[in-house]
C-alpha cells in the first residue's frame, strides 16, 4: 500500500469513527456492529468468527453499566 492509499483509508476511518462518535439517543449503544464491519471493509480485513452475543440477561447488563458510565461522564462539571 502506497501513502496515497494509506492516507485515503485513514480519511475514511476517521470518518467513520467521527460519525459514530456523534450518534445519539438509541443509536448510542456499546455494541456497533456497523461500525466494525464498515471499518474492516476500509482496512480488508475478514472476519475469522461469526459474530456472538452474550446471553440477553448479561447483554442487558452490558447496556446497563454503559449507560451508568455515559451518564456519570456527563453529569461531571
Amino acid at each position: 500500500m502506497d501513502d496515497s492509499e494509506a492516507r485515503r483509508r485513514y480519511d475514511e476511518a476517521r470518518l467513520v469513527v467521527q460519525e459514530w462518535t456523534d450518534k445519539q439517543g438509541h443509536e448510542r449503544c456499546w455494541y456497533y456492529p456497523e461500525l466494525f464491519k464498515r471499518l474492516a471493509g476500509i482496512f480488508e480485513i475478514t472476519p475469522t468468527l461469526d459474530p456472538s452475543l452474550p446471553p440477553r440477561q448479561e447483554f442487558e447488563e452490558g447496556c446497563r453499566r454503559y449507560q451508568d458510565e455515559e451518564y456519570a461522564a456527563n453529569q461531571q462539571p
